[in-house]
């Protein structure tokens, strides 16, 4: 299986021309694709319904999409003004919902919500959760209060289970004229989860260490339950290399940049990354696309052990 995440900036590549079908080959060859900063009706422009265009463009992938930001549109009140995050994936997503995350207001800079966004891909040899995510880009203070609150919301989103459960309940409950769903058509909550996106922020900072744990001065990072590993390094890549920020010369930069965007997955994901690496080529977005291979394969456990 083949994951990536993309902040696309709507579109806009490096030749500041907005192009969505570049978008969709960039990551067609994903089996489950996070995008962010993905727009509807925000601006004037070809195909202003992006979610939209991009289901068109990637027909075989089932798509959701969540909204960070809904404003009334003065120009066509009955098309709101949206941006927000989506997700493609080649198999069935089960379930989907999103939880606001702390936000901040910091005076002098323009700052936006941040949401997260969670899919339950019926993968089908081993379901898992996925999650994505776009942090604040300005505030490393609200970036932490976020990092804690995604920890908490994925812990706490397995131990309750699906969204619609009833342990115990008769299945005349779910056949039910108010609830209309069959047991047997409730969507699993498995504890495997793949937390994508842009994070804005790097491996030496202290909210990449509350998502994946401190460095230790022995064993490097551990891969510890309950927390999250980045797959680029599960696939050898250093924390201090990779660029999937660049910065422009106009910016100050120098061929340099920042490692901002990431693949994160639970401990017991860790061990099934096969491979990891930035598109250094890819020329869509002011970000580089993660990607990331795993070997899905049930174990299978012989007699007598």
């Amino acid at each position: 299986m083949k994951s990536v995440t993309y902040n696309i900036q709507w579109g806009k590549g490096r030749d500041a021309v907005v192009d969505l079908a570049r978008i969709a080959r960039t990551v067609a060859g994903a089996d489950v694709i996070a995008l962010q900063e993905v727009e509807r009706n925000w601006r004037e422009m070809d195909h202003a319904d992006q979610p939209a265009r991009l289901s068109e463009l990637l027909p075989d992938h089932h798509p959701a999409y969540r909204t960070a930001v809904d404003f009334h549109n003065p120009d066509h009140p009955a098309r709101r003004r949206q941006y927000g995050l989506m997700l493609l994936s080649r198999w069935p997503i089960l379930s989907v919902r999103s939880w606001p995350l702390p936000q901040a207001t910091v005076v002098g800079h323009v700052s936006d919500p941040s949401i997260l966004m969670e899919c339950v891909i019926g993968h089908p040899d081993l379901p898992f959760r996925c999650y994505v995510t776009h942090l604040n880009w300005v505030s490393a203070r609200a970036r932490q209060r976020q990092a804690e609150a995604i920890l908490r919301i994925v812990e706490t989103a397995h131990a309750e289970g699906p969204p619609i459960n009833g342990p115990g309940a008769p299945d005349s409950d779910y056949g039910a004229d108010w609830m209309m769903v069959p047991r047997d058509q409730v969507p699993p909550m498995p504890r495997p989860a793949i937390l994508m996106g842009d994070f804005n922020m790097t491996p030496a900072s202290p909210e990449y260490a509350t998502l994946c744990g401190p460095l230790s001065p022995w064993y490097g990072r551990l891969i510890e339950e309950g927390l999250f590993a980045d797959a680029l390094t599960c696939a050898g890549l250093p924390e201090d290399k990779g660029v999937t920020f660049p910065i422009a010369p106009e910016d100050g930069g120098q061929g340099g940049g920042e490692r901002i965007d990431h693949i994160l997955v639970s401990a017991d994901l860790a061990l099934r990354v096969r491979e990891g690496w930035i598109d250094d080529a890819a020329d869509g977005s002011d970000h580089q696309p993660v990607w990331a291979r795993f070997d899905m394969t049930p174990v299978r456990v012989s007699a007598g052990q």
